[in-house]
């Protein structure tokens, strides 16, 4: 088993407090790689754009630490998407930030990693369009026949979850609103059902879960929902590659 582990984390929301405590916490268990799904807050509009990002990186520089994101719904789409990718699947932001764009692929650690970013920002209607919120942001049925195509993964970043799972929410959307949030998990479902990977990680509902789908040949998805920023318990796990399932484990996240 390789004695070096992944971090996944949650929704970040572009805390840089809250990131570089994560950070930190991953560098004492000696983590080189965090990969993060989505609501980074990545090129955020405003005065204050990229400062999230260029602070952020300069403390994973010094942590010997590379970050891989997908795009949630709070990140700046209209930007990402226009990143050349490189040789790895991979676009760079900063030097140790990199964006896997949808639907992309790429290697860590001998591991397979999917991406299927994006949701649906319920919110919408009061938002302006290329300030806080993008029409792009959606996933649609393309991204999840085109990520169909490119074969198994062993893991998959989604920012929203699979239908199958079952989400605890306060929310009292319309029934418009609620069916067209919905669409996106019923994609997600489709892509999991067609390539089955050993585990998926999501966020976007600030809620930490842990639920399996069951697929007709007998095998398994396990889904980890990772709760949001300051949430010590639930917005990051370690995760040891080796054989399928697995190993997963609460990363202890400590300091301030």
């Amino acid at each position: 088993m390789n004695s070096v582990p992944i971090v996944v984390a949650g929704d970040w929301h572009g805390n840089l407090g809250w990131a570089r405590t994560v950070v930190r916490s991953a560098a004492w268990q000696g983590v080189k790689t965090i990969l993060q799904v989505g609501d980074f807050g990545a090129l955020w509009p405003g005065k204050m754009k990229g400062r999230f990002e260029a602070r952020l990186n300069l403390y994973l520089e010094a942590s010997d630490i590379r970050l891989i994101f997908i795009a949630g719904n709070h990140d700046n789409w209209a930007e990402l998407e226009k990143l050349p990718i490189d040789e790895d699947g991979l676009a760079t932001l900063r030097s140790n930030i990199k964006y896997l764009p949808r639907p992309g692929r790429t290697t860590v650690q001998g591991l397979t990693v999917g991406g299927l970013g994006g949701a649906f920002s319920v919110d919408f209607r009061y938002r302006t369009e290329g300030k806080d919120w993008w029409a792009i942001e959606d996933l649609a049925p393309d991204h999840v026949a085109e990520f169909i195509a490119g074969g198994p993964v062993d893991i998959l970043l989604t920012h929203d979850v699979p239908a199958e799972i079952q989400l605890r929410s306060g929310l009292n959307l319309p029934a418009d609103v609620s069916a067209r949030a919905n669409v996106t998990r019923e994609l997600l479902a489709q892509a999991v059902a067609a390539t089955r990977p050993a585990h998926v990680f999501s966020g976007h509902w600030h809620q930490r879960r842990i639920d399996e789908i069951m697929h007709p040949d007998g095998s398994t998805t396990r889904v980890d929902v990772l709760n949001m920023e300051n949430s010590r318990d639930g917005n990051a796990v370690l995760l040891w590659p080796g054989e399928t399932p697995l190993r997963i484990e609460p990363l202890r996240i400590s300091g301030s």
